[in-house]
């Protein structure tokens, strides 16, 4: 059991009086909409309020009560309210994530201590790669986002005990529907946007929905410009009554400008910190740029058998290419003068190739004279990634503290490439079972069973019968409170060998959680609290007891106790009245190392997201967000072995909607409204990447 010293209590206490303080207007509030009379107004959910159902977890389609995990659910509506254009928008907003900005184009996270790998599109998983666009793939192409928290490999299989992202695809809806927006923000920001649904065939048996959106704009840092497209649309066709094919596609291009790599120096040369540089300050090249294209397609069968079992089949192919000439800047620059930083241009190129395919089959089964619930699933999926790169180190920076982008680019086409090409196969068979063992009490059980193949220019290695459990205890206290205990696992296959010159095995990350959830007012609100704890095992050191090299060169290594990390969460998620959405969670996370030494300090340990919509009258709605987090630290990275530190801050952002018709409105909203300086990152190339000021959007939609 996860072990909670006496100062954690009392932040989890502290959480607890917060959540109480914001639900006690929800509660008057709802009070005041049950005696009015005669009023129409419109629901808004926010986080999933009643998208309670989720599969990501196990595969097997529970509520969020019945799942024996950390899961939220972010929904259209929320995305929409508070502007979030993109999936890194959406973490920046999500419990327990730690969403980091490290460039003006790359974003990293981390949840549990951990780095997420793993995303998901419709439930068939990817490897994520921030070299390409999966960390800013639209928010128009989707309904709604899952993010299920801890190890998740029965159905993710290879990655860390951190997350998964679920990114569910939009499908058309049961009438002819849409809307088109367009908005206008701070740094010369345009953006339009627009979505139909339709049927295709007057007796809605085929059915068709498109959607895109274009972005231009500058940036808050020097030079840097963004042009972006994206477009998505999906066909479906009852081939019987009991049988659906869906066929879709989405188109994205990214093409900025003024792009770095890397981002800025977080000390002078004399020891101190650089954190009185201007939030505008660069490290790119006005030649610096990196385009990404992608193009994806899906194709899935669903059908449902007349005993309650369905069956679904999916193949996806993902095809990316990024093309970046890009600089980056390195050292201390003296304080008075701005020398001492470093240069090397680059030019990249590469290609991601990825096809996957999921059968699956579900459903209902007797037994004992109970009825119980089975899933049972194949995965397969192949990634081809060749890259190219040029780089050019004898590059002069000058005074730094003068930089303004102009210096030559070197001429790439002389130097010697670098190429590189690997390929990596997953395949895995999984099955999980929801036993009622008790009126009162659930089971959950579940195995996988993988094979990882990698092959390539710079390493080849397979590993098979990778055994991956499950295991879920879910207990009704009372009608609408549970209380859960779960142990997952996840692997992550290394190149490493023994002293026999036999391969280690994978990596084995492992989550333990206990938790109590519970619905409220009428199932509208689900709050939860839970502790966990992570842990790494099997993780590859030099083996010292032997000091000969391996027939390749390489050294013996050895398998042993790797990092951890624990902590607690407590969430609230719902609509407790007509007018009012809520969202607020804490977590508290601390890693350490196998000796009990602190870990990744540069992750912050406490972490508060609360945002709420409330609809003061019909045609008038305003919001608010506020995230908070606390000190962090990458140590011993400054000149003379200093840490950088930075203090605990908190953001605000507003919104305000106003319906000028039914069909017509306008939504106001600022981020950052105190224009909070702050590092979005600390630790990516031990440089710090400022976090975006106050910025204001204006949009306006038509619905039709």
């Amino acid at each position: 059991m996860t072990s909670i010293s006496q100062p954690l209590w009392r932040k989890a206490l502290i959480a607890q009086a917060i959540s109480a303080v914001l639900l006690t207007p929800v509660v008057a509030q709802a009070a005041a909409d049950d005696s009015a009379q005669g009023r129409n107004v419109e629901r808004i959910e926010v986080v999933g309020s009643r998208l309670d159902r989720t599969a990501s977890a196990t595969g097997l389609d529970m509520t969020l009560r019945e799942t024996p995990q950390s899961v939220t659910i972010i929904d259209e509506e929320f995305i929409e309210g508070f502007a979030l254009e993109n999936v890194a928008d959406v973490m920046m907003f999500a419990p327990g994530i730690q969403a980091q900005r490290a460039e003006t184009d790359r974003f990293f996270f981390r949840a549990r201590g951990n780095d997420i790998t793993n995303f998901q599109f419709d439930g068939v998983p990817v490897q994520y790669n921030s070299f390409f666009n999966d960390a800013v793939a639209d928010t128009v192409m989707f309904e709604r986002i899952e993010i299920v928290r801890g190890a998740t490999g029965l159905l993710t299989g290879a990655g860390e005990p951190s997350a998964a992202i679920n990114l569910i695809r939009k499908r058309p809806t049961a009438n002819n529907s849409g809307y088109v927006s367009a908005q206008v923000g701070r740094w010369d920001h345009r953006r339009l946007e627009a979505d139909y649904s339709a049927n295709v065939t007057s007796d809605g048996v085929v059915k068709a929905r498109l959607a895109g959106a274009y972005e231009k704009g500058e940036s808050f840092v020097d030079y840097a410009e963004k042009q972006n497209l994206q477009l998505y649309g999906v066909m479906t066709a009852d081939l019987t009554d009991n049988t659906l094919l869906s066929v879709g596609f989405d188109h994205s291009q990214r093409n900025p400008k003024g792009s770095t790599w890397g981002a800025l120096p977080l000390f002078y040369a004399d020891g101190s910190q650089a954190d009185d540089l201007p939030r505008s300050t660069t490290s790119a090249a006005k030649w610096s740029r990196w385009e990404r294209d992608g193009t994806n397609g899906f194709i899935s069968l669903d059908h449902q058998f007349m005993n309650g079992w369905d069956l679904h089949l999916e193949y996806e192919r993902r095809d990316d290419e990024m093309d970046g000439y890009l600089l980056y800047l390195s050292g201390f620059p003296d304080r008075d003068t701005g020398l001492g930083m470093g240069a090397s241009a680059n030019h990249y190129q590469a290609e991601r190739k990825q096809d996957a395919v999921r059968v699956m089959a579900s459903g209902p089964f007797s037994l004992f004279g109970r009825e119980h619930n089975l899933t049972a699933g194949l995965l397969y999926s192949k990634e081809d990634l060749t890259s190219e790169s040029r780089s050019d180190g004898s590059l002069v920076v000058g005074d730094f503290l003068a930089w303004d982008g102009n210096i030559a680019p070197p001429d790439f086409a002389a130097v010697t490439p670098f190429l590189s090409d690997q390929e990596t196969t997953q395949k895995g068979a999984y099955i999980a079972g929801r036993f009622n063992l008790h009126d009162q009490l659930t089971l959950i059980l579940g195995n996988r069973f993988s094979q990882y193949e990698v092959s390539g220019s710079s390493s080849n290695y397979e590993q098979d019968g990778i055994n991956t459990p499950y295991a879920g205890l879910v207990f009704d206290i009372v009608e609408g409170i549970s209380a859960y205990a779960s142990y997952t696992e996840i692997f992550q296959p290394q190149n490493a060998r023994n002293a026999n010159n036999e391969l280690l095995d994978p990596v084995e990350g492992s989550n333990r959680e206990l938790g109590i959830k519970g619905d409220f007012f009428d199932e509208a609100v689900t709050a939860s609290v839970a502790v966990f704890k992570v842990k790494k095992d099997n993780v590859a050191e030099p083996d010292p007891n032997f000091t000969e090299p391996l027939p390749d060169g390489s050294f013996p290594q050895r398998g042993v106790e790797g990092t951890s990390n624990k902590g607690y969460e407590f969430e609230i998620t719902g609509q407790p009245s007509d007018t009012v959405n809520l969202f607020f969670s804490y977590t508290h996370s601390e890693s350490e190392q196998a000796d009990g030494a602190a870990f990744r300090e540069f992750l912050p340990e406490d972490m508060i997201r609360t945002s709420a919509l409330w609809q003061l009258s019909e045609p008038l709605t305003i919001g608010a967000n506020i995230s908070w987090q606390s000190n962090i630290v990458n140590r011993g990275i400054g000149p003379n072995g200093a840490d950088f530190k930075q203090k605990a801050y908190s953001l605000v952002n507003l919104m305000a909607a106003y319906d000028f018709t039914e069909n017509l409105t306008a939504r106001l909203n600022v981020r950052n409204l105190f224009d909070k300086t702050y590092y979005s990152s600390i630790d990516f190339y031990n440089q710090g990447f400022f976090g975006e000021p106050r910025n204001v959007q204006l949009t306006l939609s038509y619905r039709f």
